[in-house]
């Protein structure tokens, strides 16, 4: 029988948004940036999080993703993005091509069009300095010089949006592994979750219902075991990762072995981690999967899955808009005690002046 599977994929802009109902009181979005191994992908999300927002399913006005090598074409693709968001014609508002890059300095002008300045802009980066230097670099070529200080980079702390960071040293966890158990936990609050993130490398987090994070699992992903196949032997070939398994049976060629076996260990790995998760908890737990590489395991998983191919940018939007409302809360707060204490001397003036 096949494997049951829920989908719970981003809607790229499918979703009834317009420039007026998805942007802030300034018709600003944030910008998102995830930074991982191989990609350096983005989204445009609203800056005020709309009524029918749903983490599980998240409609981002605008996605997109580059190589690192390609990296100078970022800022042409969220310009790009931007643009077709503003026009209202980002029904499909994925933006994966490489195009010619803007020049630095440019400031997003493409036939007339200018990005305004983003709400802000949260990065998680697991890639280096380097990858960090690229996104300001992309800030600097659309909005000027100084915007290189709006990038706010997520680390991996104690706590952050309802979720508990088990680690000994909380802040050894990947940023991209963090960003994604809060949005895994806003997608699915309440229940105990595997997240299974499948790119360059293969993770396994361990989330309970209430926020607390037990830890995780690290292992190669599905295009590295084959690379180490290839390169350890002298007669295997190198194949690719995106090539369909073709099942669960044993194989009857090199090449399907090869696929079926490294499937099966990934398989394996998320299986055991599952099975051991439910007993430890003795209550059901929600697989999820994530990650460029998840449809290595779409025809060999043997338990139930739900897919989702934007945690990290879902978990920085929580982040986001947590730090927005706290902000806007502390100047408030600071706000009224400077009313207060400019209050004071006056009321005393008056006072004396009475008397």
């Amino acid at each position: 029988m096949p494997t049951p599977r829920h989908t719970a994929t981003t809607n790229d802009n499918r979703a009834n948004h317009g420039a007026a109902s998805t942007s802030g009181a300034d018709g600003t979005p944030w910008l998102l940036v995830d930074a991982g191994n191989s990609r350096i992908k983005w989204a445009l999300a609203p800056a005020m999080r709309p009524a029918d927002w749903r983490a599980a399913s998240p409609s981002f006005l605008a996605s997109g993703a580059v190589d690192h090598a390609e990296w100078r074409t970022l800022a042409t693709q969220i310009r790009a993005g931007w643009a077709a968001m503003t026009s209202g014609s980002g029904h499909d508002a994925h933006f994966a091509p490489n195009t010619a890059p803007l020049a630095i300095g440019q400031g997003g002008q493409d036939e007339g069009f200018i990005c305004p300045a983003p709400a802000g802009v949260w990065l998680a980066n697991v890639a280096g300095d380097a990858a960090e230097q690229a996104v300001r670099m992309t800030l600097q070529t659309l909005w000027g010089m100084a915007s290189s200080d709006w990038l706010q980079v997520l680390r991996a702390s104690e706590s952050r949006a309802g979720v508990r960071n088990g680690y000994h040293t909380p802040t050894q966890l990947g940023s991209d592994r963090w960003a994604s158990l809060i949005g895994a936990h806003a997608a699915w609050p309440g229940e105990h979750l595997l997240i299974v993130t499948l790119g360059t490398a293969t993770t396994v987090e361990a989330l309970r219902a209430d926020g607390n994070y037990l830890g995780g699992l690290i292992a190669p992903g599905p295009a590295l075991m084959l690379q180490s196949l290839a390169q350890g032997t002298a007669q295997l070939p190198t194949l690719d990762a995106a090539t369909p398994s073709g099942g669960q049976d044993f194989a009857r060629s090199t090449a399907d072995a090869i696929l079926r076996g490294c499937a099966a260990a990934q398989a394996g790995l998320v299986e055991r981690s599952h099975a051991q998760l439910q007993a430890q908890l003795g209550a059901p737990v929600r697989c999820v999967l994530s990650g460029g590489a998840r449809q290595a395991l779409a025809q060999t998983l043997t338990l139930p899955f739900t897919e989702h191919d934007q945690l990290v940018p879902a978990g920085l939007y929580e982040v986001a808009l947590r730090a927005a409302d706290a902000g806007a809360a502390t100047a408030g707060s600071d706000a009224a005690r400077t009313d207060s204490s400019a209050s004071a001397p006056r009321d005393a003036g008056h006072a004396r002046g009475g008397a």
